[in-house]
């Protein structure tokens, strides 16, 4: 598919910016508000699937608000490919974890927005490319790495390898 032709470098930025205030703001509509109604949206790493649709969307983003209550989100970088009609911004993001955790704990680590494609300027294809493992080890919910690389601190969290 060809790039959505409104996509420039300007468009882009002014995209990021309020990508990132919608997301700032807790409001779900600011949000699904930049999403095309047929957006495909792929955050696997929090979500259990690939979500199609802006209403089915909806229930991602309003969880995202439960699970991370006050989480902020700051550009670090953008990248921009218009004549791929691409982007990615780089972000940190800061916040605390779910209310069954420890509220006095909070996590600070970095992610990818990946804007695959747009469709009458509006985000129509999206991946979600974040560190969880440090978030969660954060938190308290996993264990500290204790020197331990890669897939064998993995293969530590399900008792695997150990003897």
């Amino acid at each position: 598919m060809s790039p959505d032709a409104t996509v420039s470098p300007a468009f882009l930025r002014r995209f990021a910016t309020e990508w990132l205030a919608a997301w700032n703001s807790h409001d779900t509509e600011q949000v699904l508000a930049l999403t095309h109604p047929d957006v495909t949206w792929d955050d696997t790493v929090f979500w259990t699937e690939v979500i199609h649709g802006r209403e089915a969307l909806r229930g991602y983003v309003d969880r995202i608000w439960r699970a991370m209550p006050d989480v902020s989100f700051d550009e670090v970088q953008l990248f921009t490919a218009p004549e791929d009609g691409r982007a990615v911004v780089l972000f940190r993001q800061e916040g605390s974890g779910p209310p069954q955790l420890d509220a006095s704990r909070r996590f600070s680590t970095h992610g990818c927005d990946v804007f695959l494609e747009f469709t009458d300027g509006l985000l129509s294809r999206y991946l979600a490319q974040y560190e969880i493992n440090d978030m969660m080890r954060q938190l308290g919910a996993l264990p500290p790495r204790n020197g331990k690389i890669g897939g064998a601190y993995l293969l530590s969290l399900l008792g695997a390898g150990q003897g």
